[in-house]
């Protein structure tokens, strides 16, 4: 029985050690997981899908000008990131802009191709379109600025924030009736227009012709359809052109932007989920 009675004793305090050294391990995770969250919200980075894209760039090192800070500044809509980063001035006051809604930096920028990007993606993230009327240096490049304003609106079913008001910033041409074809999601608006029929569900045998036409009409297709499949269908850089902008206007996913084979490429898309998102361009849908 004395044997019994210490065996039982030994099991006991040996239950008990283990207690104490799990209840220490979880005291530990505790603590440890508090100090990380503190951490994280004294950079002002706070835990969200957006955020957690962005801290996941570079996707591999040495892979060109993709830059996080920029995609941090620019989803909590805080320039203070864009001083972290060690690009060419132009990209900071790029970064700047977009993450403050304020086209004074894109004023001060030299090069003429980051100059129209500032202002697009400005006018874009921040939801103004009236950011375009400040393309003043060029008819075609303000154009193109609304064009693609009211086209992202399209593509990510959002034609219910297009307005008339938006529409008569085109003069009459084309392009002002594919405004009011995707403002009232009505392909008969489009006329004979190629360039916005596309723009809408179409079969296969829509896309004749040959090179980038062709493969341009494809990837709308793949867009209308809301099939990545019909991108598989491309090669090289129209490939990853059409997942691309399906990871980024269809289906807001990350997962889909791995399938693309340029790093760089992948990367620049990552930034444009964490944003869109950020900022729920699909309301939801």
């Amino acid at each position: 029985m004395e044997i019994v009675k210490n065996y039982q004793t030994y099991i006991l305090l040996v239950t008990m050690k283990a207690a104490y050294v799990i209840l220490a391990v979880i005291v530990a995770v505790f603590l440890i997981s508090g100090c990380v969250q503190q951490k994280s919200e004294a950079n002002g980075v706070a835990n969200t899908p957006s955020n957690t894209i962005c801290q996941k760039i570079p996707l591999i090192e040495q892979t060109g000008t993709v830059n996080k800070y920029y995609c941090l500044a620019v989803v909590n809509k805080n320039p203070e990131f864009c001083n972290d980063m060690d690009d060419e001035e132009d990209q900071v006051n790029l970064c700047r802009a977009v993450a403050s809604a304020d086209t004074s930096y894109c004023k001060n920028m030299h090069d003429p191709m980051p100059k129209h990007v500032c202002y697009y993606q400005t006018a874009v993230i921040s939801g103004n379109i009236n950011i375009c009327d400040e393309i003043d240096y060029d008819d075609h490049e303000q154009e193109e600025c609304y064009y693609n304003f009211i086209s992202n609106l399209h593509w990510w079913d959002r034609s219910d924030k297009i307005t008339t008001e938006y529409c008569n910033k085109f003069p009459v041409s084309e392009q002002r009736d594919t405004c009011l074809a995707f403002k009232d999601n009505d392909v008969s608006l489009c006329k004979n227009n190629i360039n916005c029929l596309t723009s809408f569900k179409q079969d296969m045998s829509f896309c004749t012709g040959k090179g980038s036409t062709l493969e341009y009409c494809i990837r709308d297709r793949a867009m209308t359809d809301k099939d990545l499949s019909i991108c598989e269908t491309l090669t090289g850089e129209k490939r990853d052109d059409c997942i691309g902008d399906f990871c980024t206007h269809i289906i807001l996913d990350t997962a889909i932007c791995d399938k693309i084979s340029d790093i760089h490429e992948k990367q620049s898309r990552y930034v444009e989920v964490a944003i869109h998102t950020a900022n729920n361009v699909r309301g939801n849908v």
